[in-house]
């Protein structure tokens, strides 16, 4: 009889999650991980698939994969997500969580979960790659990488306001995905509203896809962008579709906010998931 490996689906601001459990024996190879993100992510069960493991570095190992087939290198929501799982099992405020960017810490603040993003670098040369007649006709804020790469555009004319069509905001996102030379594709995040410390966006994530409800680099990205380097300590608030992050800037490094919720737990045999409903559950 084949072992069963734990999973659970969730979400951070409602960027879903599918998480995989591979503590202790269990083993999937990464094709194996790729093939289930495609099938979950390709069917919109989620928009990530989460695999935590042992980690001898820190207290877990997170990975991401998309319905691209690739691994991400970092993901926000998804880092939220599993520091509150972890946080509850442990019984502590404060974990560290292995990741394909680097050792990221976590905390817990009240209701929410606070984890370290680091640096928004911003990608000057892979810009310049960009069409003159691109740049020319768009409001670009910058290309920068907060743990992944975004585009961050003010909100293009063609987009009456806030509430247009999903479908047409992948559609116009979803060429400028590759129009960089970057591996694996760009985000696009783009600027409805900017206010006193806030800011609303949308985001298009690249190994999604398509347009997320929520996304953790895209509201740091944007803040970043459009904020620049403020003073230590500034913290702002980020909304979109799925809810709002609390972004905060401190020492050269990027900080979000947020509280994550499970939505059902069960396993995964033989290839099969068995999903029973047992109610919705708050990392708290």
């Amino acid at each position: 009889m084949a072992a069963q490996i734990p999973l659970e689906t969730g979400h951070t601001c409602m960027n879903h999650f599918l998480l995989l459990d591979l503590r202790g024996a269990a083993f999937l190879t990464d094709m194996q991980l790729a093939d289930i993100a495609e099938k979950v992510c390709s069917a919109a069960l989620a928009d990530d698939l989460l695999v935590i493991d042992d980690s001898e570095q820190a207290d877990v190992r997170l990975r991401i994969f998309g319905g691209d087939r690739r691994e991400a290198d970092f993901c926000g929501n998804g880092m939220i997500y599993t520091a509150a799982k972890i946080g509850a099992e442990l019984q502590r405020d404060d974990i560290t969580i292995e990741s394909a960017a680097g050792i990221k810490r976590a905390t817990r603040q009240d209701s929410q979960w606070q984890v370290e993003v680091g640096p928004a670098i911003k990608l000057e040369e892979d810009l310049r790659v960009i069409q003159t007649s691109f740049l020319e006709n768009n409001h670009v804020y910058g290309l920068l990488r907060a743990g992944e790469p975004h585009l961050v555009l003010y909100r293009p004319n063609v987009f009456p306001g806030f509430h247009i069509n999903r479908k047409d905001f992948e559609v116009f996102c979803r060429p400028l995905r590759d129009i960089t030379a970057i591996d694996g594709g760009i985000s696009i995040t783009v600027v409805f509203q900017v206010e006193f410390r806030s800011v609303l966006i949308r985001t298009f994530e690249r190994g999604v896809r398509r347009q997320t409800y929520s996304c953790g680099t895209g509201s740091v990205s944007a803040t970043a962008a459009v904020f620049n380097t403020p003073q230590n300590g500034t913290a702002f608030h980020v909304c979109a579709p799925g809810g709002m992050h609390d972004v905060l800037y401190d020492n050269d490094r990027w900080y979000i906010n947020a509280t994550p919720q499970r939505i059902a737990s069960g396993y995964l045999e033989d290839g099969i998931m068995h999903f029973p409903f047992d109610g919705l559950f708050s990392y708290q």
